[in-house]
């Protein structure tokens, strides 16, 4: 499998996969490892990546008549450049176009650019699909970040209290969000929005992760919790326990791309004291 690794002037990297355009490392300058990979994800070519920050597209999870979480994630991307840009900050953009298997399965003559930008304390991540067929497309798509923590249940996600949400484990829509913060967090499956500001990661002596969304307006909040974890294959024993996915989604309302126009949504991770 072929990795690309960005790295800024300051020293702070990320590693993407040709495989999905997937994130597979976060290390901010002058600091520690801020993604979760799983120790058993199988890094092969018809297998999605346990970990990171897979890319969803067009279909988020089963919402529709594609294969779980779309086809984006486990198709080969093109790298389109790598630069470093005056600011010193590292830029790579990978890019995805239909081919005769996805055409069978989705219709649809599309482009997909995944721009990665690291510095500092600092991980953008930048998806566009633009349609350049003739008809128009919806689509749901997804930033499936997968967090590091150094324990779940002391882990607390900031910025969701009134908020609707849909829970799918009991499959209940619209349920309105009243904590001020999640924790003690077990297993978890929720599709929160619109959101109405920007996310806040807190780990106990730690630094605080400040998650921002543009163009996505949705969140989803997920962790398989100890016995779902269990069944998973790509998932290490315990390894639950030391990770926290907080997606940036457009899930409950699908976008419909004309022809000839764009989508972008985007997601910003800042670490910080504060």
């Amino acid at each position: 499998m072929e990795f690309l690794t960005l790295r800024a002037s300051d020293g702070a990297s990320t590693r993407i996969a040709s495989h999905g355009a997937h994130v597979c490392s976060w290390i901010p300058a002058q600091g520690k490892e801020q993604l979760f990979l799983s120790q058993r994800s199988a890094f092969t070519s018809d297998s999605a990546i346990r970990g990171g920050i897979p890319v969803i597209f067009p279909q988020f999870a089963t919402l529709g008549p594609l294969p779980r979480h779309g086809f984006a994630r486990t198709a080969k991307w093109k790298l389109q450049s790598n630069e470093m840009h005056p600011d010193g900050s590292a830029v790579a953009v990978f890019c995805l176009q239909e081919n005769i298997a996805r055409l069978t399965i989705w219709p649809h003559v599309f482009t997909a650019r995944l721009t990665v930008r690291v510095y500092a304390n600092t991980l953008q991540v930048s998806l566009e699909i633009e349609n350049r067929g003739d008809t128009p497309f919806s689509f749901t798509a997804a930033l499936h970040s997968y967090f590091a923590l150094a324990d779940l249940a002391q882990a607390r996600l900031h910025g969701l209290q009134g908020v609707v949400y849909r829970d799918s484990l009991c499959d209940r829509n619209d349920v309105l969000e009243t904590a001020e913060y999640l924790h003690h967090i077990q297993e978890i499956d929720r599709i929160y929005g619109p959101l109405t500001q920007p996310l806040r990661l807190e780990q106990a002596q730690q630094q605080q992760l400040h998650i921002e969304s543009s163009g996505f307006t949705d969140a989803v909040v997920w962790n398989p919790g100890a016995d779902a974890a269990v069944k998973l294959p790509d998932l290490a024993a315990g390894e639950e326990q030391r990770m926290l996915c907080v997606e940036a989604a457009i899930v409950r309302q699908p976008v419909v791309l004309a022809p000839g126009t764009r989508w972008n949504g985007s997601q910003t991770m800042t670490l910080s004291d504060q």
